[in-house]
């Protein structure tokens, strides 16, 4: 063979080699993405496993009364029955483990167990279930702390994926909940660069500690977040996504006047221009930083706190979910059991049938 009839064929070679790669890639992302559609839209069983505090105010306590001690009773196959049959595919539920770790970082069994229990109660409902790092005020964001803290982070998700590393993959695990430097100018922003920073080096090692443990975890989905899990755009735009069955979580609480603040407005219109302006922003964001690109993305939090306007609320929810399910993201209504709660949690009941309806259709 002349030599020059060497070197094309070696230049065809690598062609077809990049080329094959990426097919691959885009049928990886296409996968992920339709991963992440099937997800459907869920809810929040929230204030219940997350809750925190109790040994501080009550030290004789049982360790699973933790569960009930924001006001909710014991997550039951009830209430996952109720989630099921309203035409719900998912469940996410929110873990604080802090309180429940000793002073050599390892997580409590009884914890632990009653957090098998729970996800073991979604999946024989078959639901997509989602378990978090939620209210760990170890995981504050100050920078001075960076390596101690990316450690603990590591040896508490090594000891979930572990636990949970052969549950198929219907289990998402979602690396952290609103991390944020607490009690800062910057709490609620899009952070600074170092903040930004943190994030995504917290987000590797979440990735790579849950790979590095076997079994379905080599191939689970995870989710990853930016800054505080909001939508500020700087903090959209510099979140560092991992190859590999990565869904990014963002929380959408807006506008706020009318979602989250009690003394804000109880009114909002679709047909208002000035009421969706936001949320159109937001969700235009989202498309351009990752949808576009075929990185899929979840609402793991999202809602409006009631202010006795029941119509209103049905009003923006049937809007959100619209704008969402257009762009393919499954949203997580946030239910707290108080002033977010669709779900009687005691009678597996619905309480608003008109915004159930909105979250299902």
């Amino acid at each position: 063979m002349k030599k020059g009839t060497k070197v094309i064929s070696l230049l065809l070679f690598v062609i077809l080699i990049i080329s094959t790669a990426s097919v691959v890639l885009i049928w990886k992302s296409r996968e992920s993405m339709h991963f992440a559609a099937k997800l459907g839209n869920g809810i929040n069983l929230g204030n219940a496993m997350d809750s925190t505090g109790l040994w501080e105010y009550k030290p004789d306590e049982d360790e699973l009364s933790y569960e009930n001690y924001w006001g909710n009773p014991d997550i039951d196959s009830t209430q996952m029955r109720a989630i099921h049959v309203a035409g719900f595919n998912s469940v996410r539920i929110p873990i604080t483990w802090e309180d429940h770790i000793d002073g050599n970082g390892i997580i409590s069994e009884r914890w632990m167990q009653r957090a098998v229990d729970v996800v073991d109660m979604a999946l024989a409902e078959d639901l997509y279930v989602v378990i978090d790092t939620h209210h760990e005020e170890w995981l504050n964001l100050e920078i001075e702390r960076e390596d101690e803290i990316c450690e603990m982070y590591r040896k508490v998700w090594t000891q979930i994926a572990e636990r949970f590393a052969n549950y198929d993959d219907r289990l998402i695990f979602e690396g952290m909940n609103e991390a944020r430097l607490r009690d800062s100018e910057h709490e609620w922003d899009e952070g600074t660069p170092e903040l930004r920073s943190m994030v995504n080096r917290l987000n590797e090692i979440f990735v790579d500690t849950v790979r590095a443990t076997g079994g379905i975890n080599g191939e689970r989905y995870l989710m990853i977040s930016a800054y505080a899990t909001n939508t500020e755009t700087q903090a959209l735009e510099d979140l560092i996504v991992p190859d590999g069955n990565i869904i990014v979580a963002v929380h959408m609480y807006k506008p706020y006047s009318f979602c989250q603040d009690e003394n804000g407005t109880s009114e909002w219109s679709a047909a208002n221009a000035e009421d969706t302006e936001q949320l159109e922003e937001i969700f235009a964001d989202i498309k351009r930083i990752f949808t576009d690109k075929k990185i899929p993305v979840a609402i793991t939090e999202f809602g409006c706190m009631d202010k006795n306007n029941t119509d209103v609320r049905a009003e923006w929810t049937e809007y959100f979910v619209k704008k969402a399910s257009e762009l393919g993201i499954p949203c997580f209504w946030w239910d707290n059991g108080s002033t977010y709660q669709l779900l009687d949690r005691e009678a597996g009941t619905w309480i608003y049938p008109e915004i159930l309806d909105a979250l299902v259709r």
